[in-house]
């Protein structure tokens, strides 16, 4: 069998530098940061855990970890080099040298077994051609008793209300081209099975409920829609302006909300 593709359907290189895509992830893991601290928390993170922060991105929970746990030590790995200098860049900037950084591929982590406490998989798994392998290959990663947290998506939980004409086939035509690229929009109702194929104890999976309301609308559409558009072009696109324009508009309705349901499932 053919090797999976470590990118998955993410790519950021691919998606080249006037894409705004490092922006949105800033975004994404900014606007949700406390939040997300307040669910990791729930799940296990304590101060003094040795923590990877697995597919760190630009590394915005990365630092938030480590500023709010000093005596945690973290390490963050991302397979994209341009990330991770943006990362390095962003943790000098904050004071945070003690963060430490590692380009790796998560089928093929170049990290030593058995270190660490905790290990969080942020919006990761929705991209990777086979997530049951790559859970495989993290489980050695753990000390007994260590603890893996996915956090993660499912399309069918998002909602705009009132919703726009056309959102489902704007939704669904951006899962296919996802799938196409080996990814899947509906990973989060998959995730208490693949930790427990995988070989994972104690799993737990829980469905937290995220609004316009907490995030902003604004911030809100720019995080769950601006991916999907990057993965449109062509006739699917221009198919899909008006409702794009339409969810827009939803900024300045007052009366509008937009809710989706956010997958944290976690093994030991």
């Amino acid at each position: 069998m053919a090797a999976s593709s470590a990118a998955g359907s993410y790519d950021f290189a691919a998606l080249g530098t006037d894409s705004g895509e490092l922006d949105r992830l800033q975004l994404q893991a900014s606007r949700s940061a406390r939040l997300e601290l307040a669910l990791l928390e729930r799940f296990g993170l304590r101060d003094g855990q040795t923590v990877l922060d697995l597919a760190c991105g630009p590394g915005v929970i990365s630092r938030l970890i480590a500023e709010t746990h000093p005596a945690c030590p973290v390490t963050a790995m991302d397979l994209s080099p341009e990330l991770l200098d943006a990362a390095r860049a962003e943790a000098a900037g904050a004071g945070l040298e003690r963060i430490r950084f590692v380009q790796g591929d998560v089928y093929a982590p170049p990290l030593e077994p058995g270190q660490f406490d905790f290990i969080y998989a942020r919006l990761l798994f929705q991209h990777l051609e086979d997530p049951l392998r790559a859970l495989q290959a993290v489980r050695p990663l753990l000390r007994p008793g260590g603890r893996l947290c996915i956090m993660d998506i499912d399309d069918d939980w998002l909602t705009l209300v009132p919703e726009p004409q056309g959102f489902q086939a704007f939704t669904e035509a951006a899962a296919r081209a996802q799938a196409q690229r080996g990814g899947n929009r509906r990973i989060g109702r998959q995730l208490g099975r693949l930790l427990e194929a995988a070989g994972y104890s104690d799993v737990a999976l829980h469905v937290e409920t995220v609004s316009s309301r907490q995030l902003g609308m604004r911030a809100f559409l720019d995080i769950t829609l601006g991916f999907k558009r990057l993965l449109l072009s062509g006739a699917e696109l221009e198919a899909a302006a008006g409702t794009l324009a339409a969810a827009e508009a939803l900024v300045d309705d007052p009366q509008a909300w937009a809710l989706v349901g956010v997958f944290l499932a976690s093994g030991s």
